[in-house]
């Protein structure tokens, strides 16, 4: 029984789908003649214009298919209504950004802490601020987070001596090589210097 309800409908896809509007068999062919017919019995229409028409063209007369220009032209006014926020865009979108604080140099920064909260972030630099207020603290932003960098170091060195004492304050602080900004010479270092030399 299912051979035969199988071998059925074998037989009856193909049909259907092989026929244009299989159900509508007789009347696809009529539309089809009428549409001829009506073509043959349309006559053509060919009209030339009278020299009379060609001369109010020429003059740049009314036309059916065009659009008369007027005749006078007076300056209009337009009134702008737009917000305050708009002139704040503006002014924020134009502001000029301020140079770099100086010329940068490849170094090391230590990264202390970073977080998707920034309001996290200011803790933990407010935390850094009270254990050391003579280094540059830096807030980075890299979506998704907020990284909180501190310190301009040149050597590795000197970032890893630094990184021992705040440890218990910031166990996750890793030393990054960075481009940073030249760090400042202490006088202690510059007065020795000056005392080689001499």
């Amino acid at each position: 029984m299912k051979l035969i309800a199988v071998l059925f409908i074998m037989a009856i896809v193909p049909v259907s789908i092989s026929q244009n509007e299989w159900w509508r068999i007789g009347k696809s062919s009529e539309t089809e003649t009428k549409t001829e017919e009506e073509v043959e019995q349309i006559p053509e229409k060919v009209e030339e214009a009278t020299p009379l028409e060609v001369e109010k063209h020429n003059n740049q007369e009314w036309v059916e298919d065009s659009i008369a220009e007027p005749k006078n032209i007076s300056p209009g006014k337009i009134n702008i209504v737009k917000s305050s926020a708009v002139d704040k865009i503006i002014k924020f979108k134009s502001a000029t950004i301020p140079p770099n604080m100086g010329p940068l140099m490849d170094g090391y920064r230590i990264q202390l802490f970073f977080d998707q909260d920034r309001s996290a972030v200011d803790k933990a630099r407010t935390t850094m601020l009270g254990l050391d207020d003579k280094s540059r603290t830096y807030i980075e932003y890299k979506a998704p987070n907020y990284f909180l960098l501190h310190g301009d170091y040149r050597t590795q060195l000197e970032a890893e001596k630094f990184r021992a004492t705040i440890i218990s304050e910031f166990p996750a602080a890793l030393v990054l090589e960075d481009k940073i900004y030249m760090p400042e010479i202490p006088e202690e270092e510059i007065n020795e210097v000056e005392e080689f030399d001499e």
